[in-house]
């Protein structure tokens, strides 16, 4: 049998577990099908592609995977390729060249002075649990025509969130935050590619 002490240190556990929240939120790809309006009439290269996190490598193909299917829903071209894998060797410069750098960051906190009472002794039942959440994402993006850089963009999105009733339990609703927010900096940037290379 388990006594007052094993419980409440199985309920900080459980309680702990159930609050961390995911931040490799990826949007979904768009579906987009082959328009005969493409802002740019030749292929588009995605080059350098990189996610500044600790675990980044099990996401960035997702990223970069999703921000091709952006940059055709938006019209930008109709062949998004890879430089690394679909690159013409004959090619001695890519016409339209995008390198992409993305920043996440997320910060959590509680208001300890509201919320102490579900750590001890309420543990799970207490409902006021504040928690203020922030998120910020930064994207750079180089665009280099015919091997000569034409721009560099820098967009920010920034999104914060309270949660007061049972903060520690409800991340969904921080997760889709989150989801929106990177989609929104990959949608800003498709349309500044476009106003760049009209």
């Amino acid at each position: 049998m388990l006594n007052g002490n094993q419980i409440t240190s199985i309920l900080i556990f459980f309680l702990f577990v159930s609050c961390a929240i995911d931040i490799k939120q990826v949007p979904q790809p768009r579906e987009s099908e082959n328009t005969i309006y493409p802002y740019i009439n030749q292929e588009v290269y995605i080059g350098k592609f990189e996610v500044y996190t600790s675990d980044s490598v099990n996401y960035t193909k997702a990223w970069k995977y999703t921000f091709k299917s952006i940059l055709k829903n938006n019209r930008v071209s109709n062949q998004v390729l890879d430089v690394s894998n679909d690159r013409n060797a004959k090619e001695e410069v890519d016409k339209y060249l995008i390198d992409i750098e993305v920043y996440p960051n997320f910060e959590s906190n509680f208001i300890m002075w509201k919320t102490w009472p579900a750590f001890w002794p309420f543990t799970g039942y207490w409902p006021l649990q504040v928690r203020n959440h922030h998120y910020e994402v930064k994207l750079f993006c180089k665009i280099s025509v015919n091997g000569v850089t034409r721009t560099n963009i820098e967009i920010i999105e920034n999104v914060k969130k309270t949660i007061e009733i049972y903060g520690f339990y409800r991340t969904s609703e921080i997760e889709s935050m989150i989801e929106v927010a990177n989609l929104k900096v990959l949608d800003r940037c498709a349309k500044e590619i476009i106003n760049h290379l009209q």
